[in-house]
């Protein structure tokens, strides 16, 4: 197998790793009741008047700079840890939900995972781009795979928004199932 290709499927997996770890060390963090009520409260706000546009355009201005070299990783790792935190103020405003698996978002609902492949591919490329410069790969296979790889993330947050919109429609997903 081609080194480059290699090396892209393992940065794939080791930001896939990265941004959960990211995920999970925000959800330890420790808010007091305040600020635990008013993350709680515009979450809240904000799920009441979502629709598929709103979720997207949220979703891929998380995304894009993930695609940056250098920036875009750090990012990725930024937006997975403050997801972290606004999830450890929601719970800790629900006592209902304290059994609930922080991971469960990405990893057991259909939407959380084309979420997580989508920024994974992001900082994964970030990444993968400053090793092409350094190594002083030709621009034009780095750029032509980059554009497909957004494309490819923006299919999987396409997708993923659909899926969170018509169940969070139908009712089947309230704040108590996150």
């Amino acid at each position: 197998m081609n080194f480059f290709i290699s090396l892209r499927i393992i940065l794939f997996f080791m930001f896939l790793g990265f941004f959960t770890a990211s995920f999970l060390i925000g959800t330890l963090t420790i808010l007091d009741e305040s600020e635990s009520l008013a993350i709680s409260d515009e979450f809240n706000q904000t799920i009441a008047d979502v629709d598929f546009l709103d979720l997207f355009l949220n979703n891929l201005t998380v995304e894009l700079p993930m695609f940056i070299p250098g920036v875009g990783p750090a990012w990725g790792l930024y937006s997975g840890w403050s997801t972290g935190v606004s999830f450890s103020a929601i719970i800790s405003m629900s006592p209902s939900l304290t059994d609930f698996q922080p991971l469960d978002i990405f990893y057991a609902s259909t939407f959380g995972f084309l979420e997580l492949v989508a920024y994974s591919i992001g900082m994964s490329r970030g990444a993968f781009l400053i090793f092409g410069f350094i190594q002083k790969s030709p621009k034009k296979p780095l750029i032509i795979w980059s554009l497909i790889e957004i494309s490819i993330a923006i299919l999987l947050l396409a997708v993923g928004g659909l899926i969170e919109v018509s169940v969070m429609e139908s009712g089947a997903l309230t704040v108590g199932d996150l």
